[in-house]
């Protein structure tokens, strides 16, 4: 695939100042269209500038603070949104919620140092679409991008299916007390190791559209305003289980 031509200092400026580019690659299909949410402003830009660099992304702006990304969602309606958990300072959580308001059709993938399971439910309860821990690598995150921007969603397998579990689960704490049906356990488990919705209404002789049905129902339960169930699984887990 063809990597994208070299671009001077003032072009890149104003394409992370969320200025169009032509939103077409050197292959011609329209590429995935970020922005970043990060700090300090060193590490923001040079993260945007390295996105930037891959052949099917480009990003449309840079914030570092919750108000500058909230502008920037409702201005250029980004596909995805890299959230910076630690550097966005502390509320993190309402701040995703919040953003998640501002522009639904984008997809938050947060970048944490803390990539704990603890972190990833309340993450994903708030709205986000996956968390990349801090320590993997470049390629990692980039393949998260492409991951949610696919409609799917990122997490580490094992902690993904503890997850699962613990939502799922009859025995729930206080603050989230819910009790699925046997019929919505048996999606949720079968949707917790990648099936699709097809897939899933064939093994249990329901159509399509039952399975959907049964997903609002679970989703409204859960108190998620995501496709958490339907992707909550590993991309290439394969190859990553056991990082977090």
């Amino acid at each position: 695939m063809n990597r994208k031509g070299p671009a001077d200092a003032a072009s890149a400026t104003r394409r992370l100042r969320g200025v169009p580019s032509g939103g077409k690659t050197q292959t011609g299909d329209t590429p995935c269209r970020l922005a970043v949410a990060a700090r300090p402003a060193l590490f923001c830009e040079v993260l945007s500038l390295k996105l930037h660099d891959e052949p099917d992304l480009e990003v449309v702006g840079v914030a570092r603070d919750e108000d500058e990304a909230r502008a920037l969602l409702a201005r250029e309606r980004p596909q995805v949104l890299v959230f910076d958990y630690e550097g966005l300072g502390p509320g993190s959580e309402a701040a995703v919620r919040r953003l998640r308001r501002v522009a639904r059709g984008t997809r938050i993938l947060v970048l944490a140092t803390r990539s704990s399971q603890e972190t990833l439910e309340r993450m994903l309860r708030a709205g986000a679409a996956g968390l990349v821990g801090k320590q993997q690598t470049f390629e990692t995150l980039v393949r998260a991008i492409r991951a949610v921007a696919r409609g799917e969603l990122w997490a580490n397998r094992a902690a993904a299916a503890q997850v699962v579990e613990d939502l799922a689960g009859p025995s729930r704490s206080s603050t989230f007390d819910v009790r699925l049906t046997a019929r919505e356990r048996e999606i949720v488990q079968a949707v917790g190791l990648g099936g699709r919705n097809r897939d899933i209404g064939d093994r249990l002789h329901i159509s399509e559209k039952t399975v959907k049905s049964h997903l609002n129902s679970i989703f409204r339960k859960l108190q998620v305003d995501n496709r958490f169930a339907a992707g909550l699984y590993s991309i290439d887990g394969r190859r990553e289980s056991g990082t977090s």
